[in-house]
């Protein structure tokens, strides 16, 4: 029998309800804070799939209270349970609806609290903030919310270019850096779709440049496809937007040599990665006749 939504909802909602006393200390050693912590690994976890997509709109409708907790826990001190509401929230934003409901009601606190993250030292509060802005900016179209995010824009290139120098210590280190080095360029190429990335366009490329010269240099990089797809296509993306701007950009930093070097990696099965570089190139000769 196939699990049923609204039940599911009414037992995260049960995970997800704090008491005053919890919310004014975020005392993590309590039941009623383990209960919550658990909650937010259950949302976190929701797959997006019909029953996925019910339960978070389930969760908007009637159970604004407890969706309302984990957005006030983006304003605690203890960075882990930051970084937990944060992974919350994003799944909320993974859908269309939700997301938007959830911009609708909390748009300005979630806003300011995943931009503290962004420009904030913690390299894991980072990845997981820009992982949600990132979502975020798939289904914007207000000038408020695509201001806020486009203020990050140099935030998500440092983290970027700070991936390629940063030593990972352990497997999950590595894992952070990985994190680091897509969910930045997810976020770049959703907002890309809606505004401008200027005036940070040079660092946007300088970004891709670096990227590009990272993945030449060192081919089994975790992920590696993954990453030169998303540079590649937002760089595609920027030329043929604004080419007499980001064309001189690619030309300055020397980049065409790299492009082409990675069209004749093999990075992908499909071949995507090389179609791209390919179609870069055309565009940035195109636009220089």
């Amino acid at each position: 029998m196939e699990p049923d939504a609204n039940v599911d909802a009414m037992e995260l909602m049960r995970l997800l309800d704090l008491s005053a006393a919890d919310k004014a200390t975020w005392n993590m050693s309590s039941d009623g804070m383990r209960r919550f912590v658990d909650g937010l690994t259950t949302l976190a976890a929701l797959e997006c799939d019909p029953r996925g997509i019910k339960i978070r709109n389930v969760m908007m409708t009637r159970g604004a209270a407890y969706i309302a907790h984990v957005v006030d826990a983006l304003k605690c001190r203890d960075v882990l349970l930051k970084c937990k509401s944060a992974s919350a929230l994003g799944s909320i934003c993974m859908c269309r609806d939700s997301s938007v409901d959830l911009l609708k009601a909390h748009g300005t606190v979630v806003l300011a609290g995943l931009t503290r993250m962004v420009v904030g030292k913690n390299r894991w509060a980072q990845g997981d903030a820009i992982f949600v802005l990132g979502w975020i900016a798939r289904w914007a179209n207000d000038d408020v919310t695509l201001d806020a995010m486009s203020a990050v824009v140099p935030n998500a290139c440092a983290m970027v270019a700070s991936s390629w120098t940063t030593t990972a210590e352990d497997d999950a280190a590595e894992d952070r850096e990985t994190n680091l080095r897509i969910y930045p360029y997810v976020f770049l190429l959703n907002l890309s779709q809606h505004r401008s990335l200027a005036p940070a366009l040079d660092a946007v490329i300088a970004g891709i440049a670096d990227t590009i010269e990272a993945l030449l240099g060192d081919p089994s990089i975790a992920e590696a496809a993954v990453i030169a797809r998303l540079s590649t296509s937002l760089m595609v993306t920027l030329v043929d937007k604004e080419p007499e701007t980001v064309r001189p950009l690619v030309l300055a930093k020397k980049m065409l040599p790299s492009v082409a070097k990675l069209s004749r990696k093999c990075l992908d099965e499909d071949g995507v990665i090389s179609d791209q570089c390919r179609i870069l190139l055309e565009l940035v000769v195109k636009t220089h006749r």
